[in-house]
């Protein structure tokens, strides 16, 4: 069985291609950060984040590609849409807590709180 996923490339090199049965969203993203006193957009904080999100089954899912992956000023970084049969496995798989358990734990807060 084939599935959407993005073919992820640095310089030339393949990374990953990030994709798993049954996700809900796909995402790549390359971003400057703000760093130092002076909170202005700095080179040297270039975060990459391959990341997918799987809701259906009984615990949500986060799914992350190519983690802690350092870019600099020059690297070129190629995203392409495929569909595949082997997808490379992610790097961290971490539960996410559903609407249900978010709302418990505001409401455990909120108690805490106000004691």
């Amino acid at each position: 069985m084939k599935v959407p996923a993005l073919r992820i490339e640095v310089n030339g090199e393949l990374v990953a291609v990030a994709g798993a049965p049954d996700l809900s969203m796909l995402s790549g993203q390359v971003a400057f950060a703000a760093s130092g006193p002076n909170r202005v957009i700095d080179t040297a904080s270039i975060m990459f984040n391959v990341m997918g999100l799987a809701l259906s089954g009984p615990q949500p899912r986060q799914l992350t590609w190519a983690n802690g992956l350092e870019l600099k000023v020059g690297d070129r970084v190629t995203f392409e849409f495929v569909e595949v049969s082997d997808p490379t496995p992610p790097g961290k798989v971490l539960a996410t807590p559903s609407s249900s358990e978010l709302a418990r734990e505001a409401a455990k807060q909120k108690k805490v709180g106000s004691q």
